[in-house]
């Protein structure tokens, strides 16, 4: 999605063997890649309010690998038996806030595609019977 496996083994380093390899040294890929994708969709659904999704333009997906990679680096502690430190902890509260800003459109995504459907809606109806002039006196 918008970011690999690669990429959360490089931002993890050596945590990353402590959390999805097991003991007997097989890589544990399915965990990782269910860690990354979780990220995108908790990304996308932050997205999806105003953009389609999933985002796809170059000058938004380094943004998105990084921000894929902050997230699935909070649940990979959430696997490992320590804490998550402080800074991770900051990262991802970062990532969140700028996510819930352009949700809320108060920032926007480079060269992300905008949903339509903001018009207006029309319909037809007949003339009111029931209004203050003609229920006058009643």
């Amino acid at each position: 999605m918008y970011a690999t496996i690669a990429d959360l083994r490089l931002r993890l380093s050596d945590l990353y063997s402590g959390v999805y390899i097991t003991l007997q040294g097989a890589p544990m890929d399915v965990e990782a890649q269910a860690d990354l994708d979780a990220a995108a969709a908790e990304i996308d659904t932050f997205l999806g309010c105003r953009y389609v999704t999933p985002v796809e333009t170059p000058g938004a997906l380094p943004l998105l690998k990084i921000w894929t990679a902050t997230l699935a680096e909070e649940l990979a502690w959430s696997r490992s038996a320590a804490e998550t430190p402080k800074n991770v902890v900051a990262r991802v509260a970062n990532v969140r806030k700028i996510l819930q800003a352009i949700a809320d459109g108060r920032q926007s995504l480079p060269g992300a595609e905008e949903k339509g459907g903001n018009g207006i809606a029309l319909f037809s109806a007949d003339d009111p019977v029931f209004t203050r002039k003609n229920m006058e006196g009643f």
